[in-house]
């Protein structure tokens, strides 16, 4: 959490961003807050913090519980954040940064979102290949037998990953992980690096790389990935090509709002 001195928090600019980085702080929690908590997480007084939160309320963005003397974000903010959300689509903030990948790295480009049965792809970059090898908008890639999917089960809501690993893991190909032992061991591994892969795994021939993409709260909201034949993605893909996913996996999340860098590889190189 940013940390700012008393002097800097009562004047101008400084004040918008410690009103802004509390209710940040607060939506992260989705539930009520004290003063007491939120004084010592911002390394503030007690009096000084109150005087920001009765601010907030007044401008009708949180609300305070009478009864435990807590605050939560109103459904004016809920609102608002909505009416931002639907102007500001995923899709629409992943939109340049797909293009600007596909023309560096000559792949196509695949958006994809996570669903009760697997990821769905919900944007797509054509390569600029002759011979098209991509994964159609609107299809569903299983969690266990996808990069994206394995992304989703790495970064996504624990649950997730549980449900999957305790169920049963069909095998599309001969390649296909089929094993839970096996699974989790990629998933942990994915969680490592911040990307996967998935070679032969959901069709022989074909292969994608995967990087996870990150919503204002930190969140977990979907991934980005090049898809192609093996032999353009191999199963230990080059250090330029995660760099180049990762890096747009980070530029995407930054668009939606997050703040920190997301989603940087900690192995660039191969599989190992």
């Amino acid at each position: 959490m940013p940390k700012t001195s008393g002097a800097q928090r009562g004047s101008g600019v400084q004040a918008v961003v410690f009103a802004l980085d509390t209710l940040e702080y607060i939506a992260q929690h989705q539930g009520s807050v004290g003063v007491t908590e939120l004084a010592r997480a911002f390394e503030t007084t007690k009096s000084r913090m109150h005087r920001h939160l009765q601010t907030l309320m007044t401008a009708g963005y949180l609300v305070r519980d009478p009864q435990t003397e807590r605050y939560r974000v109103s459904a004016r903010l809920v609102a608002l954040g909505q009416a931002v959300s639907d102007g500001f689509e995923f899709a629409q903030a992943a939109r340049d940064v797909m293009r600007q990948l596909r023309d560096k790295l000559g792949n196509a480009v695949v958006l994809s979102q996570t669903e009760d049965e697997g990821v769905r792809i919900v944007s797509l970059m054509p390569s600029r290949s002759s011979v098209e090898i991509a994964v159609k908008p609107g299809s569903v890639l299983a969690f266990h037998a996808s990069a994206q999917g394995k992304v989703s089960l790495a970064f996504g809501d624990p649950s997730l990953s549980q449900r999957v690993l305790a169920g049963e893991l069909p095998m599309d190909t001969a390649y296909t992980i089929g094993d839970a032992t096996r699974l989790r061991a990629e998933i942990d591994l994915a969680r490592r690096r911040g990307w996967a892969t998935a070679p032969n795994e959901s069709m022989i021939g074909l292969n994608a790389l995967a990087a996870p993409v990150f919503d204002a709260l930190g969140h977990y909201t979907g991934a980005i990935a090049i898809v192609d034949s093996i032999q353009f993605i191999s199963e230990n893909p080059t250090v330029a090509q995660v760099q180049e996913v990762t890096g747009a996996a980070a530029q995407i999340s930054t668009n939606l709002g997050y703040r920190e860098a997301a989603a940087k590889p900690r192995t660039v190189g191969g599989a190992t």
